[in-house]
């Protein structure tokens, strides 16, 4: 299986690149994050890969971590999506976004990705939302990129996993979260504020 490739840039077109490993050039799918942090031409480069195997094609997805590719894996787990769906989201959204709508279905109006309407994001969200605490640590969802515009979403997953832990039902969090957050507006919380203030609200 190859797990990761690094070599040099020879080719780069929107969502595909082709990586020279030792004189064998190999067609790479890659994310929204990828293509971001793309070098020069002919410049050194490695990726987090996954290989998919078909019958009559082998194809390879690029990330640019193992918790984005772990989230592509999350996403072909889903009834409907393929690789080449879970490709297409990962184009159009930033991993950060993506853990976003699977958390917080109310944050789907605005988003528009080719061959994925809401019905389908509403399929994803309802299946992964128990699953995407596997991707990572606390300490992995805080080095997350806080200028994200779904950065919020980590402080809050950390917070209903607490309380979750606590021996809350998820409804019952969430709807607490939700309450907590509505009281404080535009102000950022931290972690352990969103718990504290939870637990006050309880005990009100």
């Amino acid at each position: 299986m190859i797990s990761s490739l690094r070599g040099k840039l020879i080719y780069n077109s929107n969502n595909e690149i082709i990586l020279d490993v030792n004189g064998v050039g190999y067609q790479i799918f890659i994310s929204k994050s990828v293509r971001e942090k793309l070098t020069e031409l002919n410049s050194e480069y490695s990726v987090i890969t996954h290989l998919d195997v078909k019958e009559n094609s082998l194809q390879l997805f690029g990330f640019i971590s193992e918790k984005e590719k772990e989230v592509f894996k999350l996403l072909i787990s889903v009834s409907g999506i393929g690789p080449k769906l879970a490709h297409t989201i990962l184009t159009h959204l930033s991993f950060e976004e993506i853990i976003g709508i699977i958390s917080d279905s109310s944050v789907m109006s605005g988003i528009k990705i080719p061959g994925i309407g809401v019905k389908k994001l509403e399929l994803i969200s309802m299946t992964l939302k128990d699953k995407i605490y596997k991707i990572g640590t606390e300490a992995d969802f805080r080095t997350a990129d806080v200028s994200s515009v779904q950065s919020g979403e980590f402080t809050r997953l950390d917070a209903l996993n607490a309380l979750m832990n606590l021996g809350y039902l998820r409804n019952e969090a969430e709807k607490l979260i939700r309450e907590v957050l509505k009281q404080n507006g535009d102000k950022k919380l931290s972690t352990e504020e969103i718990i504290r203030k939870s637990l006050e609200f309880i005990s009100k």
